[in-house]
């Protein structure tokens, strides 16, 4: 659950939630902060003399502070363990990748979730299992790999994130990857048409 509470008459800002989205929410503030910085004085206790400006902080669940300004840089591992091969009469998450041509990372990450799950029967499939499909077929990584896998899921519902230790496809990536991927051409559908 995530929760956000501003108080713009002391100048601060509460957080909860993954540290991406306290970070997004406080630039955001303290860019409109810097803006309105008349109109927030105007709405400021007069009894306040110390010191005019308002201070700043992001608290999280834990209390612990949130430090602001710096990137924290990804690092995944490849699954050194995980089979694509496609042994055993399967296919290989080449061919299945070529056969499905996700064209952008929110289908690229669905294509992967589901042949994970479906075709390799892995169970507990990690952000490191995604990194090593797109290392296996020689794909550009997101720069952004965990919130590539978190828009997948909240802004298309094409996988499950409720649990990052075991993430699952779902049943809208399931009829996006069986029925809707490869995605038909303008003039494969003008065809259809006819």
């Amino acid at each position: 659950m995530t929760k956000l509470k501003i108080d713009l008459n002391s100048g601060i800002l509460e957080v909860e939630g993954e540290e991406a989205f306290v970070r997004e929410i406080y630039q955001e503030y303290k860019e409109r902060l810097l803006k309105n910085a008349d109109t927030l004085a105007e709405h400021s206790p007069i009894e306040s003399h110390d010191d005019p400006k308002p201070t700043h902080t992001v608290k999280r669940s834990r209390g612990s502070k949130v430090k602001t300004g710096t990137k924290r840089k990804e690092s995944y591992s490849i699954v050194k363990n995980l089979d694509l091969s496609g042994k055993g009469g399967k296919k290989s998450l080449r061919d299945f990748f070529k056969e499905k041509s996700p064209s952008v990372a929110l289908e690229k990450n669905v294509v992967f979730v589901y042949y994970l799950q479906s075709e390799a029967k892995i169970t507990g499939i990690t952000i490191d299992h995604i990194y090593s499909c797109y290392k296996d077929v020689s794909e550009r990584v997101p720069r952004a790999l965990k919130q590539s896998i978190l828009d997948t899921s909240s802004k298309k519902g094409w996988i499950d994130t409720s649990s990052m230790a075991d993430i699952k496809i779902s049943t809208p990536g399931e009829n996006l990857v069986e029925h809707d991927l490869p995605r038909k051409s303008s003039k494969d559908a003008k065809k259809d048409r006819v």
